[in-house]
């Protein structure tokens, strides 16, 4: 219609009701992108803020599985240190076998190992939606947070294969392990208190400097496993800040 009335004006010479309807249309067109543009970006910033709601959900879990796992690292590591302990006095006292609870022992050969459910922020990664979150400190902390998280679980995975390789292995050349390998005294919270059954272990050097080994492991990634924890608390502390923008 107005494509007609300018040709129209044109056949007239009509040049100020041109210039009139030319200004219109440029207003409309641009009144047009506009307004799409506004829609655009309301709905880039429900996006947005969907997204930041389901990050601090996911983060504040991660955080809270990183310590209850931290915790399981110091559990096992005072029973490494105690069989340490148990066979050095042994050692000592010129005795060739040491007697150990099993249920501590059986904790001390743990290779746990640090798995996190982040299915928000990977999916959010892998479909390149990082560039939704307009805080720059938070998009940076969430494009390293895999890294920080591989850096601290590096030591996790030393500790967990030396333990199945070298560890395990030795213990079951000098004895016969089942006992201690009962799966009914791994579990964290059993129903009942385990029986607080006993094994002779032979002092053995080796299986000292083995437990030893492990110990220096896992004492490593209880230190590094603070890294994360604390950057987690950072993340939350980020998204909660551009929650409140």
């Amino acid at each position: 219609m107005i494509f007609r009335r300018i040709i129209q004006q044109v056949r007239e010479q009509n040049w100020t009701a041109i210039a009139i309807e030319f200004v219109l249309l440029v207003l409309g067109v641009f009144l047009g992108l506009q307004a799409q543009e506004w829609a655009n970006e309301r709905q880039a910033r429900s996006e947005e803020r969907a997204l930041l709601a389901s990050l601090r959900t996911e983060f504040t879990e991660a955080r809270s599985e990183l310590i209850a796992q931290t915790e399981k690292h110091r559990r096992i590591e005072t029973d490494v240190t105690y069989v340490i302990e148990t066979l050095s006095h042994a050692e000592q006292s010129g005795t060739s076998h040491a007697t150990v609870l099993d249920a501590r022992f059986a904790w001390a050969l743990i290779g746990t190992t640090t798995q996190l459910s982040q299915g928000e922020l990977k999916g959010m990664l892998s479909a390149g939606r990082l560039s939704l979150i307009r805080n720059p400190a938070l998009r940076s902390a969430l494009a390293d947070w895999d890294s920080v998280l591989a850096d601290a679980t590096e030591d996790e995975l030393l500790a967990r294969e030396m333990t199945v390789r070298q560890l395990e292995p030795l213990l079951w050349r000098l004895m016969d392990a089942r006992p201690i390998r009962d799966y009914a005294l791994l579990r964290e919270s059993p129903p009942v208190p385990p029986p607080a059954t006993t094994s002779e272990i032979p002092v053995d050097r080796e299986l000292l400097g083995a437990l030893a080994t492990r110990r220096f492991w896992l004492r490593h990634t209880i230190r590094e496993l603070d890294g994360p924890s604390q950057e987690a608390e950072r993340i939350v502390g980020l998204i909660e800040a551009s929650l409140g923008n």
